[in-house]
């Protein structure tokens, strides 16, 4: 397609508190010189965390557009129920499981699983919760989502943060914040790659993309804003480690896991 002088809709996205709703809207890319109709499109990189989607957006050319990573559409999908966006995408990933004594097998979709994994409520002990070094103020087991709390390092470089879930478990991403409000001026880790390993091993392995390459997520732009991250693909894990790369005066941080429990 021309997209000379073509003007895009954008999308835009707003994460909601502890779980990683993201509200989408549909875009249109229309290029009056090409005489072909205008392009439905939602311009997000993972369509398929859409937990809400419906008409809005900004202007912006086609350069920045280039920038973005499209999903085109026949005709625009709007909706407010989750199941319903992840049925019309086909997201989750389809596998054949019995259905009786013989070779006959039926097709199933899963859909990730996405649920708190226990530092916001407390679930996860404290004894659970691991640094490479902690302030005697902010202990590690003070970097749990929302509280009036947080963990930091005595070092920032080279420092991380363990959660150990105490069994195998799916984990499909983070929540993370800064230091509570009215604490100090705001400081915060603003980008953070995720590493995991099996209790029986002692290999780490790091969360990559669709690429391969390592994933550097994106953090916080402020203290208190809870942002969500989500994992291009579920990780089956024990322990997690967050691993701050890049911060804004300092590391602080607050956190969630998010995932589900395999004998759930």
């Amino acid at each position: 397609m021309d997209t000379t002088g073509a003007q895009i809709l954008v999308l835009s996205t707003m994460t909601v508190l502890v779980t990683c709703h993201q509200f989408c809207f549909v875009g249109t890319q229309d290029n009056p010189q090409s005489g072909t109709p205008a392009t439905w499109f939602l311009p997000y990189k993972h369509h398929c965390q859409c937990t809400a989607i419906s008409f809005g957006g900004v202007y912006m050319s086609a350069s920045s557009y280039r920038q973005v990573a499209p999903h085109y559409m026949d005709e625009p999908f709007l909706s407010e129920d989750p199941a319903e966006i992840q049925a019309y995408f086909n997201c989750g990933r389809t596998e054949k499981r019995p259905v009786g004594p013989g070779p006959e097998t039926v097709e199933c979709t899963t859909v990730v699983c996405s649920s708190p994994l226990g530092m916001e409520d407390g679930t996860i002990p404290n004894a659970r919760i691991s640094a490479s070094s902690s302030a005697s103020w902010a202990p590690a087991h003070g970097a749990r989502l929302n509280w009036n709390s947080r963990w930091a390092p005595r070092r920032d470089a080279g420092s991380w943060i363990e959660v150990n879930l105490g069994e195998s478990t799916m984990v499909s991403g983070v929540i993370t914040q800064g230091n509570p409000p009215r604490r100090q001026k705001p400081t915060y880790v603003t980008g953070y790659k995720v590493s995991y390993k099996n209790l029986s091993s002692s290999s780490r392995v790091y969360v990559t993309g669709g690429d391969g390459n390592i994933t550097v997520f994106t953090g916080n732009m402020d203290s208190d804003t809870p942002v969500c991250n989500l994992f291009d693909k579920s990780v089956e894990t024990t322990i997690v480690r967050i691993e701050p790369i890049e911060w804004c005066r300092g590391v602080r941080l607050r956190l969630e896991l998010l995932g589900c429990r395999l004998g759930d």
